[in-house]
């Protein structure tokens, strides 16, 4: 039974990543955001579900028998479901219809959540074993879908996923008595088919491909369907996502690499010879706007260039053109520099055969947290959001690469004479890049005035170039900027240059904050009045791309339609009452623990893992190693609360509510700090660390669940398992959108102690409604 439960549990969690990454690469973020959350309200609606099935039919199948049909059913459906999105993939204009990707994801889920619910239902007293099995399946899930997405895919690492649940559904079969012959029968024929078809989808003869030139949506799109007749010529999949190379019939001077059909980033045609580049990059320093700033450097600030992603190699083209001694380019994503290096015949060997051009790869504000050299330059562009489309995709996501703590280490790390140079896609972003700066600079004591004096600004749409200088721009370099920017045929209204008070000639708005005729709360006042919010976003509150008063699309919809799925989950119960149960009072008191649970585990999760993932500094390891930890080290607190006496249940259940309260206050208070002592140590020193730190906050976790299961049973409401079940399910969906909206709107500290004000609920519960034991 517990080696059914981990291996149906890892499926699940695995399943969780696998169909984010296979959905990425069809739909917008905010689409894949929603889908998967709505899906996962299925695993709670199991647990109603199975309460309704009990309460009004006497099932066929019982036991055993009755958890092995559930485990088929979840691997015919996870294979359905797989089968479902490569066909609809196929489908001109079909990313239209999401809500059928949702259908064809949900019953996986669904089926899961019977599984699961069935299992506590049958085995209450058995809760800490179970949750214990169950977490650390979860757990063995984070670190095998990496490995089943780097080796198999998305759509082939999904097909043994669900061979994986037949496995759980034969070993239950094997224990099915008085109906072993055809659980079995059924359980291993099912292996048969999910086995089959991870093998044919290994080779590619079941789907060769997803096609993602079918998206609109997909910046990836214009790249085909445009007048240069873009084709795929190289792909790879991964846990970073579908990495894709398209190369243009109709021109060949560079080739462009997406990640899931976003964030284009080009590769130029280059001879390996920066005197005689050839026409691609030669055009490149003529005309792209990144350049121009670079035109202005004297010979002493062109010592050490850092280019934080890189991508394709164009900013690194860029500074060595401009004779740039020592260049280090930082890219996060493996595979980017992997399909980059595969093409030196193409791009001179930019990343391979220059010994003044180092490619590390690592995320970049990471990076230079633990660099102690001092740049010239420190140059990024920032991913495509011209368009509503993307900007909507970005808005629900992280990045530490542009907050105020940003811009501060930027700055701290630039020589004297040094130089950060921002390419932007839209005003917006300029505004709000600007708005971070000067942030950081009245940090360091420089009033706005002062810091404007740091800063010009290209209005050259559609890459507009953001530079902000260490120390002030030299008076008589600011009309010479003015002036080729007016040659270029850049726009001057976009653009500012420090000392120039000639009115009409720039930005109003910037040239009045450099000549103090507005301070930077007016200019928030003056973007607000457009329907836009420009204010400062910090590593506590990370959404740089989140530019509207709201919360963005579909964050919304999504907590409500959360809150209205726990109202009536936790509602009916309560209006209607439960067979057994002793008074309403008491069972409000069951609700309300299983409800905080939900709630409150997701509010931790999300946080901590927020903070862990940045001081770790490798995303897809540190998604993996973090929910190892939690996960596994809930799962021995789980294992550990079997050893509760029964009479001692209450008791034990309040004082975990309080621990873990009392180490989430404890968590929000001193973990930013420790994490910025500890960051310098090395990448194991850092991982046993996040295992360390994670530890006792996991394992306070993983023990009030099983013991508020058993406090259930003990109190005669056993037959109300599988509501308590659902109640924690849907809670815990409502959770992790209340997290993400409670984050991007007051930060993850919030988070925390929103998470500890729900654990505290247990020991308030156990008091006014204490539990009655059953003998």
């Amino acid at each position: 039974m517990l080696a059914a439960v981990f291996l149906n549990s890892l499926a699940f969690l695995a399943l969780q990543l696998s169909m984010a990454r296979l959905l990425s690469a069809l739909l917008s973020h905010h689409y894949v955001f929603a889908i998967l959350a709505l899906a996962l309200l299925g695993l709670g609606l199991g647990g109603v579900l199975t309460h309704a099935l009990h309460a009004r039919w006497r099932l066929p199948l019982c036991g055993y028998a009755l958890l092995a049909f559930y485990a088929v059913a979840g691997a015919l459906a996870t294979a359905g479901a797989v089968a479902g999105i490569a066909k609809m993939a196929h489908v001109p204009y079909f990313y239209r219809h999401a809500l059928w990707y949702f259908a064809a994801v949900f019953p996986a889920f669904l089926l899961g959540g019977l599984f699961f619910a069935e299992a506590y239902r049958q085995f209450p007293r058995a809760s800490g074993r179970l949750y214990g099995a169950d977490l650390l399946g979860a757990a063995a899930g984070s670190i095998g879908a990496i490995l089943l997405l780097d080796r198999w895919g998305a759509l082939g690492g999904s097909y043994l996923l669900a061979a994986l649940m037949a496995v759980a559904a034969v070993l239950l079969a094997w224990r099915a008595q008085g109906q072993r012959a055809p659980a079995l029968a059924v359980s291993l024929l099912t292996l048969l088919i999910a086995a089959g078809l991870a093998l044919l989808q290994a080779d590619g003869r079941l789907v060769g491909d997803i096609p993602r030139h079918l998206n609109p949506d997909k910046e990836i799109y214009d790249a085909i369907h445009g007048p240069w007749r873009g084709e795929v010529v190289r792909s790879r999949w991964s846990a970073f996502g579908r990495t894709e190379m398209i190369s243009y019939r109709d021109n060949d001077e560079h080739r462009d690499i997406y990640i899931d059909g976003t964030a284009g980033t080009p590769m130029y045609r280059f001879t390996g010879d920066f005197d005689a580049p050839g026409p691609a990059v030669a055009k490149l320093r003529e005309h792209f706007p990144g350049a121009f700033p670079l035109r202005f450097l004297r010979p002493d600030q062109k010592g050490r260039a850092l280019i934080i992603g890189p991508g394709g190699g164009r900013d690194v083209l860029l500074a060595a053109s401009a004779g740039f001694a020592r260049i280090t380019a930082v890219e996060v994503n493996p595979d980017l520099l992997q399909l980059v290096r595969e093409q030196r015949d193409y791009n001179g060997g930019l990343y391979t055969d220059f010994e003044h051009i180092e490619v590390v790869q690592a995320e970049g504000r990471h990076f230079i947290k633990r660099d102690h050299n001092r740049y010239d330059l420190i140059m990024m562009s920032l991913p495509v959001t011209n368009t509503s489309r993307s900007r909507e995709g970005f808005a629900l996501t992280e990045s530490f690469l542009l907050t105020v703590e940003a811009l501060e280490d930027y700055l701290q790390h630039l020589t004297p004479q040094g130089q950060l140079l921002v390419i932007t896609h839209d005003e917006l972003g300029v505004v709000r890049l600007l708005r971070l700066a000067l942030e950081a600079m009245q940090r360091q004591g420089i009033g706005t005035v002062q810091a404007m004096q740091r800063v010009y600004v290209l209005g050259s749409f559609p890459y507009p170039v953001v530079v902000i200088a260490k120390e002030p721009l030299a008076p008589r370099l600011a009309p010479r900027i003015l002036r080729e920017i007016q040659q270029a045929g850049y726009s001057l209204n976009a653009s500012y240059v420090p000392y120039i008070r000639q009115q009409g000639t720039m930005n109003p708005m910037l040239q009045a904050l450099g000549m103090g005729g507005l301070d930077v709360a007016d200019m928030e006042r003056i973007v607000a009045g457009y329907g836009h919010d420009v204010s400062i976003v910090t590593d506590d509150r990370p959404f740089f791309y989140n530019m509207d008063p709201g919360l963005p699309a579909p964050l919304p919809s999504l907590l409500w339609t959360a809150l209205a799925a726990s109202i009536l989950v936790v509602g009916y119960p309560l209006l209607r009452g439960l067979p057994g149960a002793r008074g309403r009072q008491r069972l409000a008191g069951c609700v309300a623990v299983f409800a905080a649970l939900g709630l409150g585990f997701m509010l931790v999760e999300i946080s901590v893992v927020q903070r862990l993932t940045f001081f770790l500094g490798e995303p897809v390891l540190a998604l993996a190693v973090l929910l190892l930890a939690l996960l596994a080290f809930m799962g021995l607190g789980s294992l550990a609360s079997s050893r509760v006496p029964p009479q001692h249940l209450p008791v034990a259940l309040a004082a975990c509510g309080l621990a873990a309260a009392a180490a989430e206050l404890l968590y929000a208070l001193l973990l930013p700090g420790l994490l910025e002592w500890l960051l310098p140590l090395g990448l194991v020193s850092r991982i046993l660390c996040a295992l360390l730190i994670t530890a006792p906050l996991a394992l306070l976790l993983g023990l009030p669940f099983p013991l508020a299961l058993r406090l259930l049973a003990d109190a005669g409401h056993a037959r109300a398992v599988p509501w308590m079940w659902a109640i924690n399910g849907v809670l815990s969906v409502l959770g992790a959108a209340a997290a993400v909206a409670l984050a991007m709107r007051a930060g993850f500290t919030l988070v925390l102690v929103a998470a500890a004000a729900c654990y505290l609920l247990l020991p308030l519960a156990m008091w006014l409604a204490p539990p009655k034991r059953v003998a």
